[in-house]
């Protein structure tokens, strides 16, 4: 990743410091300066927003839909089980240094409805979480104007989308679309 805070905080400095660049008399005033650092923030605020969707406030009090666990790396998995579930298991047993976890699904009470229905049709906002407990993060789908949105953080907030690849919005996406009827709208179930 580019560190534009970096070179952006150098540019700022160099402006506000030294009024030459490549010898010639620059003339800044205090509002150049301002401007040019709130862009900073909103281009260090932006190189560091990896997820899609939003930290879902207030997720602890979504009900539990399921729960179940991520086998180790060293199990073998299943041929009888749903690809979408195989698919999952691939993706997520290297939690814990190859050990898997124990996860929870809870929805968003407001959209409860049209995650049990899996007719695609979900209201804008925090829809699902996978909670993955034995490491404290939470894999979220929202929902924007009808498509899915993606994300990992930890309990308190923290952006964990880049951690490890299968994290990544990116991920998410080709896993969530590849699976047909599991997958409806970004939700995918074999149940």
């Amino acid at each position: 990743m580019v560190d534009f805070r970096g070179r952006l905080s150098s540019y700022i400095c160099s402006l506000g410091f030294n009024r030459y660049y490549r010898g010639k008399r620059m003339f800044v005033n205090r509002k150049h300066v301002g401007l040019i650092g709130a862009l900073g923030v909103v281009v260090a605020v932006t190189a560091q927003a990896d997820s899609d969707a939003e930290f879902p406030g207030g997720w602890k009090s979504w009900p539990v839909l399921s729960s179940a666990a991520i086998p180790d790396n060293q199990s073998a998995i299943p041929d009888s089980l749903p690809a979408i579930v195989k698919e999952t298991i691939k993706t997520y047993n290297w939690i814990q240094d190859g050990k898997g976890s124990k996860y929870n699904i809870r929805v968003n009470p407001a959209h409860a409805e049209a995650y049990k229905a899996r007719t695609g049709d979900y209201p804008d906002g925090p829809t699902a979480v996978l909670e993955l407990t034995d490491i404290g993060v939470l894999l979220v789908t929202e929902h924007l104007l009808g498509e899915p949105q993606y994300g990992a953080y930890t309990y308190d907030g923290k952006d964990v989308s880049e951690a490890h690849p299968s994290l990544s919005p990116e991920a998410c996406v080709a896993c969530h679309t590849g699976y047909g009827e599991a997958c409806v709208t970004g939700i995918c179930s074999h149940n």
